[in-house]
C-alpha cells in the first residue's frame, strides 16, 4: 500500500516569505529530501493568493515519515518556516497514471512562471 500525504502551512499565521521557500525547496531543501528511504517523491507547492505553503509526498513506506514530526524535518525544523505543518492529511494512494506531458520537463519548469488556472480574474474573461 502507498499513501499520499499532505502538508500546509498558513502563511499568514508564520513569518516566511514565499521567496525564501521557494530558495529553500530549490536549494538544501530539494538536497535534504532527494534520497528518502520510503518516500518516492516529495513535491512543494503554494497558493500565492490564499497564503498557502505546502508539500505532497508519495510514501511507500509510512514509517519513512515521523507522524509526531510530519514533516521529516532537517536538523528539527521545517525550512525556513521552522515549525510543524497547520495541517497534515494521509490518503491511501489509489491509482496512478502518467499523462502525456514529458513529467521530466515539467520538474525543472521555475516554480511561479504561470499561474494556475483561476487565480488571476483576467483568466476568466
Amino acid at each position: 500500500m502507498h499513501f499520499v500525504v499532505t502538508a500546509e502551512w498558513d502563511l499568514h499565521r508564520h513569518h516566511a516569505s514565499l521567496e525564501d521557500l521557494r530558495t529553500w525547496a530549490r536549494g538544501p531543501g530539494a538536497a535534504a529530501y532527494r534520497g528518502l528511504p520510503g518516500v518516492a517523491l516529495k513535491s512543494w507547492y503554494s497558493n500565492p493568493q490564499d497564503g498557502v505553503w505546502g508539500a505532497v509526498y508519495l510514501v511507500e513506506d509510512p514509517h519513512a515519515l515521523d507522524a509526531d514530526r510530519l514533516p521529516r524535518t532537517v536538523a528539527d525544523r521545517t525550512g525556513p518556516i521552522g515549525t510543524p505543518p497547520d495541517r497534515v492529511r494521509w490518503h491511501v494512494l489509489e491509482q496512478t497514471v502518467l499523462g502525456g506531458t514529458d513529467l521530466d520537463r515539467v520538474l525543472r519548469a521555475t516554480p511561479g512562471t504561470r499561474p494556475a488556472p483561476g487565480t488571476h480574474p483576467e483568466e476568466e474573461a
